[in-house]
């Protein structure tokens, strides 16, 4: 099993790692809000109600979690949009509840629309540093690369 965690690690990188692990959780979010909606979340969320039932916010984050999961294997060049998945339902999420409050129709919106906004706050930071880490690792597989092959030259 080690060995398989391993090879699975070594697969997705930190970035899928952090892609799979956001996108399982927002699938878990959206299944809950599908299985039984928290009082307190319709009430921050009454914004979107009006939009749309809490049953399709639900159905967003399940699909934007599976959005991320899928993006999670695909090379760093190619994976902004499971990034941009990632952090697009807590953003929306962090205004709703941040609105809530303004408005006046849920007074602890404010504490839940912060901590929502931390979310797409750290995937910005985790996916510009994995990003500069990849570019860097890749520099480094190069200079090794053309010191092997002028290793071979010399001899």
């Amino acid at each position: 099993m080690g060995g398989l965690a391993r090879q699975a690690g070594r697969r997705l990188g930190y970035r899928g790692a952090a892609l799979l692990i956001c996108g399982i959780a927002w699938i878990n979010y959206g299944s809950g809000l599908l299985a039984d909606p928290r009082f307190g979340t319709a009430r921050g969320a009454s914004a979107l109600t009006s939009i749309a039932p809490l049953s399709v916010w639900g159905w967003v984050w399940v699909v934007t979690g599976v959005a991320s999961c899928a993006a999670s294997v695909l090379r760093s060049a190619k994976d902004w949009w499971g990034w941009v998945c990632a952090a697009a339902m807590p953003a929306i999420w962090a205004v709703a509840y941040t609105g809530a409050r303004l408005l006046g129709e849920f007074p602890q919106g404010w504490y839940s629309g912060v901590t929502w906004a931390a979310f797409p706050g750290l995937l910005g930071v985790l996916a510009a540093a994995t990003r500069r880490l990849v570019l860097l690792h890749r520099e480094v597989a190069k200079l090794r690369h053309a010191c092997t092959r002028g290793a071979e030259h010399a001899e």
